[in-house]
C-alpha cells in the first residue's frame, strides 16, 4: 500500500496542527507535513460541530413555531 507524500518536500510523516486564517476568530485544525509544515488537509473541528448544533436548534425552534401557528389556526 502506498503512503501519503507531501507535495512540497516529499516527506511521509504528518501531524495535527492549528492555523489561524486571516480575519477569523478561531483556529482551524489541519493535517500538516511534519517536516515542512505544508497543510495537507483540514480536520473537522469542535467549532464546526458546535455551529451545526446551533443551526439544528434554530431549525427545531422554527419548526415548533410553525406547528404552533398551524395549531392556532385550527
Amino acid at each position: 500500500m502506498a503512503g501519503a507524500t507531501c507535495i512540497k518536500c516529499g516527506g511521509h510523516a504528518f501531524e495535527r496542527g492549528r492555523i489561524m486564517p486571516l480575519g477569523e476568530q478561531h483556529a482551524v485544525s489541519v493535517l500538516q507535513c511534519a517536516g515542512c509544515g505544508t497543510v495537507a488537509g483540514i480536520l473537522e473541528s469542535q467549532i464546526s460541530i458546535e455551529s451545526l448544533q446551533k443551526q439544528v436548534a434554530n431549525i427545531d425552534a422554527g419548526i415548533m413555531r410553525i406547528v404552533k401557528a398551524m395549531q392556532d389556526l385550527s
